[in-house]
């Protein structure tokens, strides 16, 4: 039973619905009544640009086009009475003189500036452009800026406070963590907006509810908290509690499909990811987790590298050490979907960015593309260097871009003076080449253009001061690749993926996420400290030994758009279920999947036949494997050494399933495409990096693996009926196993030899009916198949379908009725078996460890 209240929360009239277990007395001192700024400025010739959105403190830049300047003035500053300074009514673009090239006494700035509590560098001896930075022991941040230019005059960029006034001298101010101020079902301790270095927070659930997460965050030196997001689960039928971030206030408390929820961030923080998140009909939430980040605090480079990885694996999924290049160079072989990958990389090049800094991003991005070309794949790359106008260091036109070496040279010959006196920052015309470029090659072979995945990295210290908008023009990319060109997921965007690095403490946040692809459990946008740290990601990123793709399908738009219907129109069959294959013995029907391209599992009674007493087991020559893309031979049977059909024959069973799973090699490699490809076997590197859980401080092992997939009692999950189609039902484990398995109970009412579990052992997932649900049933010749779930647009087996208690249909069934309401399924759980698995397939498939 939840308990409503009305959060009023000072955010300016903000009413937020929560569920509380009791009344707190939150005393915050929000502050969100600054006055603003009007955004109706203009300059007569030109365009401006505006910081902050108008707040207090924000500018306001007037930019002209090339050869013309802003006079008399090119910025203004909001200050505290919400007033533009200084107050000039009329500014224009004025014709660059000649005169401008008179010489004039070199006028330095100032290198003995000083910060309170910390030490002052400079990057050109206080000559003009000269950069000073600011920097202060860990733990504390410059304020209230960290980088000021020596201009033409002589003097540093001034420094203005958010109230709108100017100080002369930095100092190095503390760190603070946001602190957790919603907790829905549950109480925290202590509340307050803001926490310093070292200060805890503590969590607990009401009666009933079980705490996800850490019951205790400590606040790190670096802003960040340590553990994971708190949560007090309620279980549902719909999503699970998104939960809310430290620093963030969030509405909606209805997590059925459909219902939405939206986040708003306290004072002096910023939102990164989603404003709103929508519970899918996968029952996921989509979208990465949102997070508030202050503007002095940077992601890790260690953390940045670890969610890259996990997301960038999402195309090149690394997984099998035996795939090695043949040659001297003995590197990693890739496997990229059908083999095709363009990257786009776009390098801020504006006047904003110091020659130190645009050798730092080369330096970064050439580390980068070393880490990928160590991959064994078709891959291509375009260089894009941006400021007013694209400089195109290399396109995926030219026949070299998929030779490193070439694209390496290119990269480190490309001088930022190239782009002249023309650094302004248009991100709209780099996107918008990037959108030319695949134009052309989707008119050149449409075919191919359909299967080749592209990838988008941004780098940039800022944001676009003009040109249009570059969301447009991203919405024409995904337009081209048949995607929406605006969504609020972009999970199922397979062919595409936009990242976006900021760099520096001046980005503009918002406009940045708003570029970034946001996809279920994976993080695209990242805020980085400096172009070092940029580096060091790159360097951190992609360390395994080869890459595969596991449970990857194409989502059924369409019930008529499938494989198995003749009457489709080629060009858009969706391959659902690549992974499935059927299995011929003797005309018996069975099912199975692929698990590399080397092996298939399948139920191991599908590959025997009982003569009285006696078992006869199928020789692999007699046995046929049809996949989505061809048929195979089998070359080898291992049956799993402890089945044993006839095992209960004295007790009156005579068919006993235990163990009932069989795995088959087959006699030559089955040829990885969209139409034949292996499904996610859990707890194996592979499918590690398809559930998002690789991690820097923790280790996964086989146990999370099961705590992840099978985490409800009642978990949503599939098996193919009939071998064509995809059919819902719900693994009931917990407390609901035991109500499944009675329903067998009525079958042994007469006998008294064995119990129910010994028929029924803990190798077997119990699927079928529930009070709350009505699941579909498997028909005879589904034996073998993938009981399989799906996370993040990924899919896993974690069962092989055994048998059943009710015969509802066959395979050539042409239309099953409703099943009984006491019909239910039963499966082996991959879990149970992995030592088995793990012995024979580990040359091919990494093993996470299987204890702990």
């Amino acid at each position: 039973m939840h308990f409503t209240a009305a959060c009023l929360l000072s955010f300016a009239l903000y009413i937020s619905t929560c569920k509380v277990h009791a009344a707190d007395n939150y005393n915050y001192d929000y502050d969100y009544d600054d006055q603003k700024c009007s955004m109706t400025e203009s300059i007569i010739g030109g365009t401006v640009k505006y910081s902050k959105d108008g707040a207090v403190g924000s500018e306001v830049t007037y930019y002209c086009k090339d050869g013309f300047k802003p006079y008399p003035i090119f910025k203004k500053i909001c200050n505290s009475k919400g007033k533009w300074e200084p107050e000039i009514s009329r500014v224009i673009c004025e014709e660059e003189s000649d005169y401008d090239d008179i010489e004039e006494p070199q006028k330095n700035c100032s290198v003995a500036e000083i910060i309170k509590g910390g030490r002052v560098s400079y990057s050109n001896e206080g000559l003009e452009g000269s950069v000073l930075s600011y920097h202060c022991n860990i733990g504390y941040y410059p304020y209230p800026v960290s980088t000021r230019v020596c201009n033409s005059g002589g003097e540093w960029s001034i420094m203005i406070l958010p109230n709108g006034k100017t100080v002369s001298t930095a100092t190095c101010k503390d760190i603070l963590c946001p602190g957790q101020l919603q907790l829905d079902n549950g109480q925290l301790w202590p509340k307050k907006q803001w926490f310093k270095i070292g200060e805890e927070q503590e969590f607990s659930c009401r009666e009933g509810l079980t705490l996800s997460g850490s019951a205790k965050r400590n606040c790190t030196e670096w802003g960040h908290w340590t553990g994971t997001l708190p949560v007090c689960i309620d279980q549902t039928d719909g999503c699970r509690d998104p939960g809310i971030p430290p620093g963030a206030i969030r509405s909606g408390d209805r997590f059925q499909i459909g219902d939405q929820v939206k986040y708003r961030c306290q004072s002096g923080t910023d939102l990164l990811g989603p404003e709103v998140r929508v519970c899918l009909d996968s029952k996921e939430w989509s979208g990465p987790e949102p997070r508030c980040q202050a503007p002095y605090v940077f992601d890790l480079p260690a953390s940045v590298a670890q969610a890259m990885d996990g997301s960038l694996s999402a195309v090149m999924d690394v997984s099998s050490p035996d795939f090695k290049k043949k040659g001297p160079n003995y590197g990693r072989t890739l496997k990229v979907a059908d083999g095709r990958l363009n990257i786009f990389i776009l390098i801020d090049t504006s006047g904003s960015i110091q020659q130190s800094q645009f050798e730092r991003a080369k330096n970064a991005t050439a580390s980068l593309i070393r880490k990928l070309s160590s991959y064994e794949v078709e891959m291509k790359f375009d260089i894009i260097s941006y400021a007013s106008e694209p400089q195109h260091i290399i396109t995926v036109l030219d026949n070299l871009s998929g030779n490193v070496d070439v694209v390496l040279k290119r990269l480190n010959l490309f001088k930022q003076t190239q782009h002249g006196k023309k650094t302004g920052t248009n991100l709209y015309k780099a996107l918008k080449s990037v959108h030319e470029r695949l134009a052309f090659l989707k008119s050149k072979n449409q075919n191919e253009f359909n299967e080749t995945q592209n990838v988008i990295l941004i780098e940039t210290d800022g944001y676009t001061n003009m040109g249009g908008n570059p969301q447009y023009v991203l919405g024409l990319i995904r337009e081209l690749l048949g995607y929406k060109s605006r969504s609020i997921d972009n999970s199922h965007e397979e062919l595409l993926d936009v990242y976006v690095f900021g760099i520096g403490a001046s980005v503009k946040r918002s406009e940045l996420k708003s570029l970034a692809s946001s996809k279920i459990r994976e993080r695209h946008l990242f805020i980085l400290n400096s172009y070092e740290d940029l580096g060091e990601v790159f360097n951190r990123m992609i360390n395994d030994s080869a890459v595969t793709k596991c449970g990857v399908a194409h989502e059924l738009v369409s019930p008529r758009i499938d494989a198995d219907d003749d009457d489709n129109d080629l060009s858009q069959v969706a391959y659902t279920r690549p992974w499935h294959v059927s299995i011929s013995w003797q005309a018996k029907p069975c099912q199975g999947s692929i698990l590399t391209e080397n092996w298939v599992i399948t139920a191991a009674h599908c590959l025997m036949k009982l003569n009285g007493v006696l078992m006869e087991q199928a020789n692999p020559k007699d046995v046929i494997i049809e996949h989505g893309d061809g048929k195979v031979d089998a070359s080898l049977i291992i049956l799993h050494p402890d089945f044993n059909v006839t095992k209960l024959r004295d007790k009156s069973i005579n068919e006993f399933y235990d163990y009932d799973v069989a795995l088959i090699k087959v006699s030559s490699t089955i040829k990885l495409s969209s139409k034949a490809r292996p499904v996610c076997l859990p707890c194996t590197k592979a499918a590690n990096r398809a559930l998002k859980m690789t991690s820097i401080s923790t280790s996964s092992t086989c146990k999370k693996h099961k705590s992840a997939l099978l985490d409800l009692q009642q978990t949503q999950a599939y098996f193919i009926r009939q071998g064509k189609t995809r059919k819902s039902t719900h693994i009931q484990t917990g407390e609901k196993r035991g109500d499944c398995i009675e329903q067998f109970r009525p079958t042994l009412a007469s006998n008294n030899l064995v119990s129910l579990t010994d028929v029924i052992t803990d190798r077997f997932l119990c699927t079928g009916g529930s009070q709350k649900y009505k699941d579909d049933i498997t028909c005879k010749g589904d034996s073998g198949g993938s009981l399989f779930l799906r996370k993040g647009m990924r899919y896993f087996q974690v069962g092989v379908v055994s048998w059943g208690t009710k015969l509802v249909c066959d395979s050539t069934t042409p239309t099953v009725s409703e099943p009984p309401v006491d019909a239910r399924d039963f499966h082996i759980s991959v879990f149970s078996i992995m030592p088995w698995l793990k012995e024979h397939l580990d040359k091919e498939l990494d093993f996470l460890p299987l204890e702990n």
